[in-house]
């Protein structure tokens, strides 16, 4: 059969997809934080469920190459390039710009080693994921809804700096089960409620 185009469209990559397309309209949105971390949260929400619908189907190892690439590569755009955009439209400083590209670096550091290491089976990550920043980040900025807290963007700047150092950290991580997906998605869950509400 034919292809008129390139690339494996499943409903596992659909779903990244539609990460990667929450990310995008949080970038474009990036100085409306309210907005930009509901985006967040749903391309979080996305690559923690992805895999696990992938493995709900029967795949060929192309379906199987082509998800692991494009997993890398919406972790890349949702999890690296994003937040970096939004400190930056926070506040572009010096300072907020060479955080930004230190935070870029070692992301993209971590998703490469993660690549070139894992074979899929292992029950550790090397390093902390990227995609923690997708319940990190929202977090912070529900609690500083409910608080008032008004150094928010500074707080913003000193996780990314801390999670910058946290990606290519040589610490072995604990891989979240099906609970712990239980637990991330509750709590992102009420993040987004809470800056939805306040």
């Amino acid at each position: 059969m034919k292809r008129y185009f390139i690339g494996v469209y499943n409903l596992a990559n659909c779903v990244t997809f539609l990460g990667i397309a929450a990310a995008v309209v949080g970038i474009c949105f990036a100085d409306n934080p309210k907005l930009a971390m509901l985006m967040l949260l749903i391309s979080g929400i996305c690559d923690l469920f992805d895999g696990r619908v992938a493995r709900m189907f029967p795949r060929t190892d192309v379906e199987k190459q082509f998800g692991i690439q494009l997993d890398s590569f919406a972790d890349t755009v949702s999890f690296v390039i994003f937040p970096a955009v939004f400190l930056l439209a926070q506040a572009r400083t010096v300072w907020t710009v060479l955080l930004a590209i230190v935070y870029v670096f070692a992301g993209v550091t971590r998703l490469c080693w993660f690549d070139i290491t894992t074979d899929g089976n292992t029950k550790y990550f090397s390093g902390v994921p990227v995609t923690c920043m997708a319940l990190f980040l929202p977090f912070l900025y529900a609690v500083a809804a409910i608080t008032g807290f008004s150094g928010v963007t500074v707080a913003a700047a000193v996780l990314m700096l801390v999670m910058s150092v946290l990606f290519v950290a040589s610490i072995r991580v604990k891989k979240p089960g099906s609970t712990g997906a239980i637990i991330c998605t509750l709590l992102g869950l009420g993040s987004g409620a809470v800056l939805l509400i306040f």
